[in-house]
């Protein structure tokens, strides 16, 4: 177990590095993105504190990184919470991503792919506890400001009921 948890933040180390290193020196043509939409957990304990949780998120995007192929690299950091009836809840992202891009035809119109790692900051039950995620997600631009976005969060297992923070979010963007 403590093998398995060293090798996941080992590597996940080294991405981050791999990505921020090549991120910093691209900053000067940087560009952020914010997000608001819904969140659907697919857990069953996580549903019974409420079914669709409000999203948000901040991007800033920066160049593909050469080695991986990417067209853009993404750092988010995204918001999942609820409060109902007295409970409250919260997933903290903090994700790097890796984005290729495919224009639809001979339209401002792109759609992109997203497939990134990182941290995930999950307060519902008892104490917050920090786990290893990934996202998978498809982005529909309709110009160079607007945006939809479908994401699939998947992540490690937390907590006494081995609960996990996967879930599908829809969110509409604004670049700036």
């Amino acid at each position: 177990m403590i093998m398995r948890n060293w090798i996941r933040w080992s590597a996940l180390g080294a991405l981050m590095t791999l990505v921020l290193a090549t991120a910093s020196a691209q900053l000067e043509n940087a560009a952020a993105r914010l997000r608001f939409g819904a969140y659907f957990p697919s857990d069953t304990d996580l549903q019974a504190f409420n079914k669709t949780w409000f999203a948000v998120g901040l991007t800033v995007t920066t160049e593909g990184v050469p080695l991986l192929g990417s067209d853009a690299t993404e750092l988010s950091v995204d918001l999942f919470t609820h409060q109902t009836g007295g409970s409250r809840g919260a997933i903290t992202c903090l994700l790097a991503t890796q984005v290729y891009e495919q224009p639809v035809r001979e339209s401002d119109i792109r759609i992109q792919l997203r497939l990134g790692a990182g941290l995930y900051v999950v307060d519902t039950t008892g104490p917050s506890k920090n786990i290893f995620g990934g996202r998978v997600g498809l982005t529909l631009w309709f110009n160079d400001s607007y945006s939809v976005e479908l994401n699939y969060d998947i992540t490690d297992r937390f907590g006494a009921n081995r609960d996990r923070a996967n879930g599908f979010s829809v969110t509409v963007g604004y670049q700036f």
